[in-house]
């Protein structure tokens, strides 16, 4: 357990001076998502919502932003050793399930860091008022893992196709829509203080993490060493 858990974050370690180095994957996500926030808020602004359309308005705006960021810059995940030609350099140094697991950590940090800075921004920027704070919060935490679980696996099954980009895309949207659904059902939700939709969405975003977690970690092995 604790040479596997070893392995895990030092993939992750790995992962992270690479992009400390580059900084591909957040320039990518920073630079995509605060200019989808500016012009969001030049253009819609805190104030050209009526008030009984704000918190779901805003929460399909805010989701819409970060989905689309991590689209533009979680793609890559596996990319980098394959382009670099050490994958068979990893798959020796460490096991299937250890290899995910360190990037899924990583992608988490990434998106967690992204959501740390953008959120209170747009929140801010559009006005949006949260009445259940701590609520939100739990939101965006399994959010985020759900939606880092997700883009993980995607990641790993395009890592050597031509068209990465696109297909990236095509493969996430049917996976990552339901999962966006529930979000803005919630973050609506928490906006308003409506307890019982915010349970029930907590509900079905740690149930679409939990099964996402089970099927990628059963079918990465498959991929990786395929």
């Amino acid at each position: 357990m604790w040479r596997w858990l070893a392995e895990a974050f030092a993939v992750a370690a790995k992962d992270l001076r690479t992009e400390f180095r580059t900084r591909v994957a957040i320039n990518s996500l920073g630079l995509f998502a605060l200019t989808v926030l500016a012009a969001v808020s030049y253009t819609v602004g805190p104030y050209r919502i009526a008030a009984e359309d704000r918190p779901f308005l805003l929460a399909v705006l805010l989701w819409i932003v970060i989905f689309f960021a991590a689209l533009a810059g979680l793609d890559r995940s596996f990319v980098k050793e394959e382009e670099s030609h050490t994958a068979p350099l990893l798959r020796l140094a460490a096991s299937p399930s250890a290899v995910w697991f360190g990037k899924l950590v990583f992608n988490l940090l990434v998106i967690y860091m992204l959501m740390a800075i953008l959120v209170p921004l747009y929140c801010i920027l559009m006005g949006y008022t949260i009445m259940m704070v701590w609520e939100f919060v739990l939101i965006l935490v399994l959010g985020g893992y759900a939606l880092a679980v997700i883009t993980t696996i995607v990641a790993a099954i395009i890592a050597r196709a031509l068209t990465r980009g696109a297909l990236f895309s095509v493969l996430s949207l049917p996976l990552l829509l339901p999962l966006m659904i529930f979000l803005i059902q919630g973050t609506a939700g928490v906006a308003e203080g409506t307890p019982e939709i915010v349970s029930s969405t907590v509900r079905a975003v740690l149930s679409m993490g939990g099964i996402m977690t089970i099927v990628s970690a059963a079918l990465f092995p498959v991929v990786w060493s395929d």
